[in-house]
């Protein structure tokens, strides 16, 4: 249900009480502006009434509260900061039947309706609002952190604790006194982003919405009600399937704003389930950050990370449009700006999002398991054998895909992503990006890196990137093989890696001539099933009896891979894609 011109919720009557007719009088007076509802929009162009539609001067009728419903007003500054701009012509009725059209400079607006109590405690936020004492005010503060808070600045922090978290992105504050909040220059700016709930009476909420910032653009009294009609399950539970749609990227980032402030995480879910990567486009990704830094959504913070870097750093390189500075999205001093709206997002904040990606990959894949790890690779090949080849590390008992691999040609480096992500066209930049493994020329050596990137020409290709956290690359492993153009011998192969400041050394075992077989053989134990060159064993000091990795040919395309610690997954693949690997020096 959504409340009309003339209608309250649910059929209930919209009636202001005494204390909305008197901002009704201060708004008449050039503080403010009633909302207007256009000619036959219908109900949905108005989710609250005028407040001047009923209740109008000093003799009028003092409004009676229905039963169990709450008089919500929604006060909603226009401009960048709060300040006044022009808001247009503002229409009104001439003496002569016509409209004059008469400029207005306006500083906000405020709407009110009745609304079930009911509905509005389906926020948990608005539960605690209504449960406080009358006068006393609960903020939502929707600034976000500074780059040094983002990046835990001792500084910023011990400031942050001095305000008793007054600075905290998505975090609440409750004072009896509203001069509390002016303590500090940058309190007072703060405070401007903060969605202010006040329980004026009762039966009547008073609630301010942001001055600046994300909410200033995204928070409106239609979103409001929005989020409770779609919150009908509770505030934990996704709202009914379909009700989202395909909707646009700006109304779910409003819906998400909202969902932060009103403490909806079922419905914050959703709409990060329906923006994908994909619906962030070179318009929508400045707004979307600066959402997520407003609300403290880590989710959405490491979308617009990805997004951004991909953008940034991908093969078509930054957006002309951002740095001409004649688009709506400006990317200047290591900022993503919205021109014209006094919006602007450091990229520094998306630090705090790669160093959990970093750690997170890190005990993922480069954290060695106890015991053996049996598992299969898969090669792919273009027909007739070419390049493309791609590659694929399963679990042998369960067929389990852990990593994708993608070797364009037949000296380029083999990149390694997780899961399926692995493509022609995946980009080195995306989440799923795990490393790579680069040959040197003569296929004797093979060197493993990391997700990182070369800083030094990242920065030289893509200046306007220079505030944008990236990793440095390094290296974790090498693979060797010594040159052997005759063939006249086994390969020998050696690894060498360093795990917690330890170095390790591993080598092949040489393998024994097999009258019988008349070839070099070596014991399996019945992993594998064909003789081939590209078999072998990794010991250390040469003791057979501990096999740290056993590399084997299944079938034509099926290998097998078992690997114990220290050796991790990824070492094990970049092993194993090495053996794989066309050798110009090496028979």
């Amino acid at each position: 249900q959504v409340c009309d011109s003339r209608r309250g919720w649910g059929g209930v009557p919209a009636r202001p009480g005494a204390f909305a007719r008197s901002g009704c009088r201060a708004m008449s007076a050039g503080q403010g502006t009633a909302w207007e509802e256009p000619e036959g929009a219908g109900p949905l162009a108005s989710p609250f009434p005028r407040l001047g539609d009923r209740g109008r001067g000093e003799g009028a009728e003092a409004a009676v509260a229905p039963g169990g419903a709450v008089f919500l007003r929604v006060r909603q500054r226009l401009g960048p900061g709060g300040h006044g701009e022009p808001a247009g012509p503002e229409t009104g009725a001439s003496p002569g039947g016509g409209c004059t059209e008469i400029p207005l400079v306006v500083s906000a607006t405020t709407v009110g309706s009745w609304l079930p109590g009911a509905v509005l405690r389906r926020s948990p936020w608005l539960a605690r609002c209504l449960d406080a004492p009358p006068g006393r005010s609960i903020s939502r503060l929707l600034a976000g952190r500074s780059p040094g808070g983002c990046c835990g600045g001792v500084e910023e922090e011990e400031e942050e604790e001095e305000e008793d978290e007054l600075v905290r992105p998505g975090g609440e504050l409750e004072e009896t006194e509203a001069e509390e909040r002016v303590a500090a220059p940058n309190t007072a700016a703060r405070a401007a982003a903060a969605v202010c709930c006040r329980l004026a009476a009762p039966d009547a909420l008073e609630l301010g919405l942001p001055g600046r910032g994300a909410g200033r653009l995204l928070l409106s009294p239609r979103g409001l009600l929005e989020c409770l009609e779609l919150c009908t399950e509770g505030a934990r539970a996704p709202p009914p399937r379909g009700a989202l749609g395909a909707a646009p990227a700006g109304r779910l980032l409003a819906l998400l704003l909202w969902a932060a402030v009103l403490e909806l995480p079922g419905l914050a879910g959703a709409c990060r389930e329906a923006m994908d990567a994909g619906a962030l486009d070179t318009g929508s990704l400045a707004l979307a950050l600066a959402c997520a830094h407003a609300a403290g959504d880590a989710e959405l913070l490491r979308l617009c990370y990805w997004r951004l870097r991909e953008l940034l750093l991908g093969a078509g390189g930054a957006p002309r449009q951002w740095l001409d500075g004649r688009g709506p999205v400006h990317l200047a001093g290591g900022a993503l700006a919205l021109r014209g709206a006094g919006v602007a997002t450091p990229l520094a904040v998306l630090r705090g999002v790669l160093e959990a990606d970093v750690e997170a990959k890190r005990r993922r894949w480069l954290v060695p398991t106890d015991g053996y790890v049996l598992c299969q690779v898969h090669r792919q090949r273009a027909p007739a054998g070419g390049y493309p080849h791609r590659y694929e590390l399963r679990l042998d008992h369960s067929d389990e895909l852990l990593l994708s691999a993608m070797r364009e040609d037949e000296q380029g480096a083999c990149r390694l992503f997780e899961g399926d992500a692995a493509g022609p066209g995946t980009s080195e930049h995306c989440a799923a990006f795990l490393g790579l493994v680069r040959p040197n020329f003569w296929g004797t050596s093979f060197d493993l890196h990391d997700g990182g990137v070369d800083l030094e020409a990242a920065a030289q290709l893509v200046p306007a990137a220079a505030g944008l956290p990236l990793p440095q690359r390094r290296r974790l492993c090498r693979v060797g093989y010594e040159t052997n153009i005759l063939g006249d011998c086994p390969r020998k192969v050696t690894v060498d890696f360093e795990r917690d400041g330890v170095r390790h050394h591993m080598e092949n075992v040489a393998p024994r001539w097999d009258k019988k077989l008349n070839s070099y053989a070596l014991p399996f134990f019945g992993r594998v099933k064909k003789a081939s060159a590209k078999n072998f064993q990794l010991v250390v000091d040469g003791d057979p009896n501990t096999i740290f990795l056993m590399f084997g040919k299944i079938s034509k395309d099926v290998f097998c891979l078992d690997f114990r610690g220290p050796l991790t997954h990824l070492d094990a693949v970049a092993i194993a894609i090495a053996a794989l690997a066309k050798k110009r020096a090496v028979s």
